[in-house]
């Protein structure tokens, strides 16, 4: 199993453990479900479509998701974060 940094607003921290609380599981857990069974939500694929369809495609992704998407739970966004390999060149 892997590790992952998820950097969030202290609010949304806070919202996501007090939730899980009151259910009894933990934020991992949490989140854990939703990486598993988002690529079966129809807003998750609308919100972020495959950059490209087919590997050797020479079509150029598609433009980045306007800023502040709202995510899978009402109350939660999701903010573009800097690409450091952009800000290299």
């Amino acid at each position: 199993m892997r590790n992952i940094t998820v950097t969030i607003p202290d609010d949304c921290y806070t919202r996501a453990r007090v939730w899980a609380a009151q259910r009894d599981t933990s934020v991992s857990a949490v989140v854990r479900y939703i990486l598993e069974t988002m690529p079966g939500v129809p807003r998750a694929v609308k919100a972020f479509p495959l950059a490209n369809s087919h590997p050797l495609s020479a079509k150029p992704a598609p433009e980045p998701p306007p800023p502040a998407k709202q995510a899978i739970f009402s109350g939660v966004t999701v903010e573009p974060q800097p690409n450091p390999a952009e800000s290299a060149s």
